[in-house]
């Protein structure tokens, strides 16, 4: 094995333990996700009671903690006189909340649980985090296929003239129109294979499915994310193909891969299933 092969499989090694690091230790991330209310018009209680339209997981949270009220696409939130809430470290504020959709969201916080009110194409849900989620206390790792230098593809890319809608599904159902900039080609296992880009700042985006899914890795797809082309190129590293936030939680509201990015072929590099999620 050459000096340059072996930094390669070095660096790729590193990158994926960062990852795992990183998933385990953000306080407000995907392990610590531990809810995902629908809200209806109206009043939407929440509190420790079961009888609470949101239940929230605390036992410090009085059984009736407040109210969100949503009318005319707004949500506005009613706390109980004895619960000590926050908003971003402040008071809670007497209009409508601002939602995850915004540059700067209103994050609640009761105790070890935050929550945010979020949009997801016209429907509304508050999401929350709680700090001691057993998902965060019983992790044990990411899982990796080894290495392949082989799966590390120089691809052509082909720009659009102007970004081409493609409808994107989430798990919870909404459908989308995603602008995708471009596309790139690539041969695998004797096929030709193309997925559909879309990009942000200074990358190219890729949701993609493959043979694999299912067994060997998450049935919902893997992302991927690269450089910008380079003289029509795009160098795609597929042992950094990671898995979307539902491969860890419940409560999560992924995007699916479009039809137009399933692959004929079988990816064995990168990111494997997570065990822990059983119907997963």
């Amino acid at each position: 094995m050459t000096d340059e092969l072996s930094l390669y499989i070095a660096q790729t090694r590193q990158a994926q333990l960062e990852r795992e690091k990183n998933l385990q230790k953000a306080d407000r991330g995907w392990l610590t996700l531990a809810g995902l209310f629908h809200l209806h018009e109206g009043e939407n209680t929440f509190g420790r009671g079961q009888e609470n339209d949101i239940v929230l997981p605390a036992s410090a949270v009085p059984s009736r903690a407040g109210s969100f009220i949503l009318k005319e696409d707004q949500v506005r939130i009613r706390a109980a006189s004895n619960l000590l809430m926050l908003c971003n470290g402040g008071r809670l504020p007497t209009g409508p909340l601002a939602d995850d959709q915004k540059e700067s969201p209103d994050f609640l916080t009761i105790g070890k649980l935050t929550l945010v009110y979020i949009r997801r194409a016209a429907q509304h849900y508050i999401r929350i985090w709680n700090l001691d989620n057993p998902a965060r206390k019983d992790f044990s790792g990411l899982n990796f296929f080894p290495v392949d230098p082989a799966l590390c593809i120089d691809a052509k890319f082909t720009s659009y003239k102007e970004p081409l809608n493609i409808k994107i599904t989430d798990v919870l159902g909404n459908e989308h129109d995603v602008p995708h900039v471009g596309y790139v080609t690539f041969a695998w296992d004797g096929q030709q294979c193309k997925l559909h880009a879309t990009s942000e700042e200074d990358i190219l985006s890729f949701t993609f499915r493959d043979a694999t899914n299912g067994d060997s890795t998450y049935g919902g797809g893997r992302f991927l994310e690269s450089p910008l082309p380079e003289k029509g190129r795009v160098r795609l590293d597929f042992n950094l193909a990671h898995n979307p936030p539902c491969a860890y939680t419940n409560f999560a509201t992924c995007p699916l891969p479009p039809v137009e990015n399933s692959l004929p072929v079988r990816i064995e590099a990168g990111e494997m299933k997570y065990q822990k999620l059983s119907s997963h």
